[in-house]
């Protein structure tokens, strides 16, 4: 695999990720809220569960193309990996804190009783979702190499996220069809597919010697049928209509 095929391969890893993670994003940021008759009310802890079960399947197949991103770019543009976070690194903490975070209030919103208990955890799901959006949208923006774009692309990541997450749920609970999944899907993934345009020849041009990234391709051609094996299982795990057990973890 030369430096273009790794790049592709990059692309391809973050929009997959954004694809399934953006979804838990946008629910998450939902989650103490919902609209109404036109107006928000805050959601019941019943409600709450049905939201979080609807796109739980998606958390871990869509961390497993983070995972996989990341080590991409580390492990195969280091250079650009060092300009990135030269030139972002307060926004990358950020997303890793936010990230860590969210993780956490799902994870153990629900492993022990009290209302007091999961209701902290549900306020710090919340915040560190709508900061992991911010902090994504605004990172693609710092590749970029504008700090405009950071601050706009930060702003679009959080709206679009929550729309993405709101037409999954409803897909989910089937008050809607896949159509709305469809659009929010590629307003979600097009910031990235245009960013990876814009940096295409910094990020080529800042990869590790040939001979390294061919070795490298072996590792990749093993890994990669099961990262789209695990996509595949998250969209048919989401297509299927929410039940009773998709919602007793959490």
């Amino acid at each position: 695999m030369n430096a273009a095929a790794w790049a592709v391969l990059l692309a391809v890893l973050v929009t997959g990720w954004v694809l399934l993670d953006g979804a838990v994003q946008g629910a998450g940021a939902t989650l103490l809220q919902e609209r109404h008759d036109g107006g928000n009310r805050r959601r019941e802890p019943a409600e709450r569960r049905v939201v979080l079960g609807a796109v739980g399947p998606l958390l871990v197949p869509g961390e497993v193309w983070l995972v996989a991103a990341l080590g991409v770019l580390i492990g195969v543009f280091p250079h650009a990996t060092a300009d990135l976070l030269d030139a972002g690194s307060p926004v990358a903490i950020t997303l890793i804190g936010s990230w860590v975070l969210r993780d956490a209030g799902i994870w153990l919103r629900s492993r022990r009783p009290g209302k007091i208990w999961r209701d902290v955890w549900d306020v710090v799901l919340v915040v560190a979702s709508i900061a992991l959006a911010g902090s994504w949208g605004a990172l693609l923006g710092v590749a970029w190499g504008n700090g405009l774009a950071a601050l706009a692309l930060g702003i679009v990541a959080v709206v679009v996220t929550r729309l993405h997450g709101d037409a999954v749920v409803a897909w989910r609970l089937r008050r809607t069809g896949p159509l709305p999944v469809i659009v929010t899907s590629v307003m979600i993934t097009a910031p990235v597919v245009g960013t990876a345009v814009a940096a295409w020849p910094r990020l080529v041009e800042g990869g590790i010697a040939p001979e390294a990234m061919a070795s490298l391709g072996f590792v990749a051609m093993a890994v990669l049928p099961v990262i789209l094996a695990l996509q595949v299982l998250a969209w048919w795990l989401i297509a299927r209509p929410l039940g009773r057990r998709d919602t007793l973890f959490f």
